[in-house]
């Protein structure tokens, strides 16, 4: 089945002067005091499942964290499916090399 609609999102990462890994020279990833991955709550990484409820569960969790801020939701290489998602301040959605993510509006996967 192909979704609706697709939207892929590419970011490449690279290693700056002090051999900290960056995003565009922006973010320092070594500035993130909380690190949580995507695939703690069950994200599934074959661009065919569903996975809106991991994000949104990780977002939740980040948005209730005691200490706010200077959080990074990691998200390791593969494609992930998942419908729209909210972000929220004073984080850091950091897709490795190689992630994908496709939005769908089709929810009937």
């Amino acid at each position: 089945m192909v979704p609706s609609a697709i939207v892929l999102v590419f970011l490449q990462c690279s290693c700056s002067a002090a051999g900290l890994v960056t995003c565009s020279e922006i973010v320092s990833v070594a500035y993130r005091s909380d690190k949580i991955s995507i695939t703690d709550f069950g994200a599934v990484r074959d661009g065919r499942m569903l996975n809106s409820k991991a994000f949104r569960e990780a977002i939740y969790q980040i948005e209730h964290l005691k200490r706010r801020g200077r959080t990074l939701l990691y998200v390791p290489p593969s494609v992930y499916l998942t419908e729209s998602f909210n972000l929220t301040s004073r984080m850091t959605l950091y897709l490795a090399k190689g992630t994908v993510i496709q939005a769908t509006q089709d929810t009937t996967n």
